[in-house]
């Protein structure tokens, strides 16, 4: 059995086998906690007791990392890829946590779904209001992600002290995080998104589980509103190994999807305007109905901040990519913290090295910052795939910089969008996205509604036991195959 024991002495270790994916951690807690034989079950109950364990102090970070590597090897992570150790240590978290473990418990609930919702809920944001300070902190960092404290200070004449309070509200509140985009394509990893329905008799779960065992799989999307759904990968060697991809795909298309899109990223971005937000309300963005006539014209300068997939690049070693994986976690970050984190991981890159390759990313144009964030009322969420020319991209672009909340990947294809928007215009921003098909250039538009932003497998989790030595994964070639992989 998988196991990730704390002995009575207060010493942790990790005891596994093949049986199981299960964790053993103790907390005062586990009376609240079942055990169950389904593994994507016990996954969330196991992600719930670390988290709780660290809440009580009954495990160390260490512990808990342990533990966090057994729940990686459980094909659910795959599907929801969810690490504990990243949540923050906040009292109401835990108090809602148990809460709903209280509730499962009192009605014998314990399905995956049921599960998965519980933790879930844990960390919906509720419409708790922002203070004008904070709003102000926050409006300043949307500006410049990576800006200091003393910058912020002297830029809105509060002190440092005030504004360090005032972000640490707003990662308890709003679950702020400052995160990075890295340009991957540098160390020769190539991003592909591919957008499918299934065919008649293909289950979502078979298919699901397939896509879990594939090595090179990020993350899995599909909702109960659309029968729409999608996969991303991170593909190594891209030059020799995209073709073995495309070909695999295309194998397994006419049994397995009704229909597919496959994305190869050439750019990817996000942003944000929190000038759209005031009085505890949102605007929309001015002339919202006219920002796609295509008689407007549109010229680079007007795009929102893009990070450019510019192709492998030689002079990059295993440390610098351990770095940029490190730098995705948290953007402002000091190079003590990151190098704390990864030695807690046993990586051990000392602070001077960390910043050096920081500094050496920076640099290369291999990082692009931004903010992600819950504000009140900011509660409707959208995925669209639009198939479209490059000029169709261009406006797009020019629209999207002016929402309240947008990520954006485009490939030789077209423009996919994920965006938050305020719930009471849903509507417009929905009919402006799906009025795009009337317009010659757009082949289609794909929407996927009501999904939050979700995150993915780590880069080093992708990479995990793999060697990088001049420019090159140690990957075999046969499994890039997609097809040795599927059932179907």
């Amino acid at each position: 059995m998988k196991t990730l024991n704390k002995t009575r002495s207060g010493t942790e270790e990790a005891n596994r086998d093949s049986s199981s994916y299960q964790i053993f951690i103790e907390t005062p807690y586990d009376d609240l906690i079942p055990h169950v034989d389904d593994p994507s079950v016990q996954f969330y109950l196991d992600v719930m007791r670390i988290y709780l364990g660290l809440c009580a102090g009954s495990i160390t970070m260490e512990a808990a990392l342990k533990a966090v590597d057994v729940l990686k090897e459980n094909p659910e992570y795959t599907v929801s890829p969810t690490n504990p150790t990243l949540v923050p240590i906040n009292e109401r978290y835990k108090k809602k946590m148990l809460e709903n473990l209280k509730t499962l418990s009192k009605f014998n609930l314990f399905t995956a779904s049921a599960i998965r919702s519980a933790y879930n809920f844990v960390f919906l944001v509720e419409d708790a209001p922002v203070s004008e300070n904070d709003l102000t902190v926050l409006s300043a960092i949307c500006k410049n992600p990576v800006i200091s404290l003393v910058d912020v200070s002297n830029l809105l004449n509060l002190a440092p002290r005030t504004v360090a309070r005032s972000l640490e509200r707003l990662r308890e509140r709003n679950n702020l995080r400052v995160s990075f985009l890295i340009d991957y394509t540098a160390f020769n990893l190539q991003s592909v998104i591919i957008f499918f329905t299934l065919q008649k008799g293909v289950e979502w779960e078979q298919l699901e589980q397939d896509l879990s065992r594939y090595p090179f799989t990020k993350s899995i999307l599909r909702t109960a509103m659309t029968d729409v759904g999608y996969a991303t990968f991170l593909i190594p060697n891209f030059e020799e190994n995209m073709p073995l991809f495309n070909k695999s795909i295309r194998g397994i298309g006419k049994s397995v999807f009704d229909y597919s899109s496959i994305h190869i990223q050439t750019q990817s971005g996000a942003k944000s305007d929190i000038t759209l937000y005031s009085n505890d309300s949102w605007d929309l963005p001015g002339d919202l109905e006219n920002l796609l006539k295509r008689d407007q014209p549109v010229s680079p300068e007007d795009y929102p901040p893009l990070l450019y997939s510019t192709g492998a690049k030689l002079g990059f070693t295993k440390e610098d990519f351990i770095v940029a994986a490190q730098m995705q976690l948290d953007a402002r970050a000091p190079p003590s913290k990151l190098s704390e984190r990864l030695r807690l991981r046993g990586i051990d890159i000392d602070p001077k090295k960390v910043s050096t390759i920081t500094r050496k990313l920076h640099s290369h144009g291999l990082t692009l910052p931004y903010l992600i964030f819950s504000l009140p009322r900011l509660s409707s969420n959208f995925c669209f795939e639009i198939v479209c020319t490059d000029d169709w991209k261009s406006h797009v672009l020019a629209t999207i910089k002016k929402f309240p909340w947008v990520m954006y990947y485009l490939s030789s294809r077209g423009i996919i969008v994920w965006t938050m928007t305020p719930g009471q215009h849903q509507v417009e921003y929905y009919q402006l996205f799906r009025a795009l098909e009337q317009k010659p250039g757009v082949d289609s538009v794909q929407p996927i509604m009501t999904i939050s932003p979700r995150g993915s497998k780590s880069m080093l989790d992708l990479t995990r036991g793999l060697a990088y030595i001049d420019g090159r994964w140690s990957v075999d070639s046969k499994s890039i195959d997609i097809a040795n992989y599927m059932d179907f």
